[in-house]
């Protein structure tokens, strides 16, 4: 069906048939509505935009991908420009002035009215990645001395302007933050009741200058709607609502993904970044982990003399580096999914070296014993089997030591623990494994030299 509404979008575009395609468009959702034109030209997007009202045309425009975002821009008239910009959503327009040259930010902002002006001004004033620049100034706040018909009624008559009316947060005549009340209590109260004695005098919040990360913490783990912001005074400025998370969590996991198969972040989806961004954010991690890989050839030339008495040996170096590179893969992934979730801080760096000691020694002593087994296959040398198992031993408590603790040396030294994963781990346990097996092969075969 999504094809079909493709195909006669185009068509109706192409026919001149506008009439019908903006009845057509008349009862569609915005999100499916992306879906619909989300393969057509920019060009065609412009007729699209004309044809839907303003309110829908705003949240369309907010949900594309950047790049269409950037297009559009270019191709709209001024008055188009105008009406979208004003009535997107202000957390929406500071996401989108973000990613736009200062000259052309500058010329948009001159489009706004005065009011959204001051709120776009507001928002990119506070720092990069903050709750400030998220939230939404657009709330709905009671007084904290309102009585509960009161309340309704001023739910009544402003609440459709709101970002959410489903959480109430409550202020006092300093605009500083009291409480917050669920629209279901209010409404099951007594008339006269007061607001300040319904609400919860402990609300949760952050500051415009705590991470968005912090923000969408709390409210994965209270199972908030909305949370409120406050400035420095504790007067509540925003509010963060819950789509603004899902959207954070999404990019958050998606950069901490890419960082960790050792790949430079990017802002738009995969079909939408040119082949030139996607060599760049692979290649020069590419080559500086071709470097560090190289340092392996130095210390297998180094031990070549063994390798000339032992040929055997040659053939485990793929076994012993995989398990030495999985293996702190595995370990740092957990750590950095820990940390990501806020079960692990820098604090707890103790705790955790102890627990993996225990696990690593747990972990080499078996496959020490597998790959003692696994060697007797290939040769039935005592010396042979157990340099192989003892190396296994050492390489899998390295590899899971290394694993366990460079996250925290990462986040330390304020770096993303992402950055200490994947394929980054497993080239330095490579170097670090092949110089293990060696040393240790030598000790148990020296007298084969």
């Amino acid at each position: 069906m999504k094809v079909d509404m493709k195909i006669d979008i185009k068509k109706l575009i192409d026919n001149n048939q506008l009439k019908i395609l903006k009845d057509l468009l008349k009862d569609q959702e915005p999100a499916y509505i992306v879906e619909m034109i989300e393969e057509i030209e920019a060009e065609d997007k412009v007729i699209i935009f004309r044809l839907l009202n303003k309110d829908t045309a705003a949240l369309v425009f907010s949900e594309l991908e950047r790049d269409d975002q950037l297009r559009l821009i270019s191709l709209f008239k001024e008055e188009k420009i105008k009406e979208i910009i004003n009535d997107l959503d202000p957390d929406d327009r500071t996401d989108l002035f973000e990613e736009l040259p200062a000259n052309v930010v500058k010329k948009l902002l001159e489009y706004l009215s005065p009011e959204e002006r001051e709120k776009a001004q507001i928002l990119l004033n506070y720092p990069e990645d903050s709750a400030g620049r998220i939230m939404t100034p657009d709330l709905f706040d009671l007084k904290e001395n309102l009585n509960c018909s009161q309340a309704l009624k001023k739910i009544k008559s402003k609440g459709k302007q709101a970002e959410t009316i489903y959480t109430l947060f409550v202020i006092d005549e300093n605009r500083k933050l009291t409480g917050v009340v669920d629209l279901d209590e209010i409404i099951f109260s007594e008339e006269d009741q007061k607001i300040k004695e319904i609400m919860n005098k402990e609300p949760l919040y952050v500051s415009v200058y705590d991470t968005e990360e912090e923000a969408a913490i709390i409210m994965r783990d209270y199972d908030l709607l909305a949370l409120p912001v406050v400035d420095s005074e504790k007067r509540l400025v925003g509010i963060i609502t819950v789509d603004d998370i899902i959207d954070i969590i999404e990019e958050t996991a998606t950069e901490d993904i890419q960082k960790m198969a050792a790949v430079n972040a990017t802002d738009t989806s995969y079909l939408h970044t040119s082949i030139w961004s996607l060599v760049k954010s692979r290649v020069v991690w590419l080559i500086l982990l071709l470097l560090l890989e190289s340092v392996a050839v130095f210390i297998i030339d180094g031990f070549s003399a063994i390798l000339q008495k032992v040929t055997i040996l040659a053939a485990f170096i793929p076994t012993i580096n995989a398990m030495g590179g999985n293996t702190g893969s595995q370990m740092s992934a957990v750590i950095i999914r820990s940390m990501a979730l806020g079960e692990l801080d820098k604090d707890d760096f103790k705790k955790v070296l102890r627990k993996e000691i225990v696990v690593g020694t747990i972990l080499g002593l078996i496959l020490s014993v597998v790959m003692g087994v696994r060697a007797f296959v290939n040769t039935q040398d005592i010396s042979i089997i157990l340099a192989l198992s003892s190396s296994m031993i050492i390489v899998v408590l390295v590899s899971n030591f290394l694993g366990s603790i460079l996250p925290f040396f990462a986040k330390r030294f304020k770096l993303d623990p992402a950055l200490i994963s994947g394929p980054l781990i497993s080239t330095i346990m490579d170097v670090i494994s092949m110089a293990v097996y060696f040393s240790v092969s030598l000790y148990f075969l020296k007298d084969m030299l």
